[in-house]
């Protein structure tokens, strides 16, 4: 497993992001039972200037966000352990949204980052919640996944 962490903005640094990066993907390779180690997975910290940019850009929202996803969409069933990596997608942070929903639903910003790096890694595997029934499926597996983060539900 390879992780490409870019750290674009500054408070981002305090942070700690390769290890909760490191520590996340590797739960969530467990619990899905992936088992390619021959793949790279990409992450951007950076700024909500930066976020409402690529928001603009790829999905067409004129706003910033916490987390966005951006799969590469190959057959995930591919055998990356021979050759070059295989690259799942790419993921991109805003600090200051993290931050400031993490005041609002008063959790600790670590606790709110993990669950918005296993929400944006599912998205890379192909899980959504537009649905009531994916969006519930999702949920049940960021709970199982965060609960061996030791992170508590953040739905309730």
């Amino acid at each position: 497993m390879n992780l490409e962490i870019s750290i674009e903005y500054e408070p981002w640094n305090a942070v700690g992001v390769d290890a909760i990066a490191r520590d996340c993907v590797k739960t969530i390779f467990t619990e899905l039972r992936f088992v390619q180690n021959n793949v790279e997975i990409c992450f951007l910290f950076t700024s909500d200037e930066e976020m409402r940019l690529l928001n603009k850009t790829y999905l067409g929202v004129n706003k910033s966000t916490n987390v966005l996803s951006f799969p590469t969409n190959l057959p995930i069933s591919l055998d990356f352990n021979d050759g070059p990596p295989g690259i799942l997608g790419s993921l991109a942070f805003g600090h200051q949204t993290i931050l400031q929903e993490s005041l609002e639903q008063q959790k600790s910003f670590e606790n709110h980052l993990k669950h918005l790096v296993v929400h944006g890694m599912l998205h890379l595997f192909g899980h959504d919640h537009g649905k009531m029934q994916d969006a519930e499926k999702m949920e049940s597996l960021e709970k199982a996944i965060l609960a061996q983060l030791n992170v508590p539900d953040p739905y309730q």
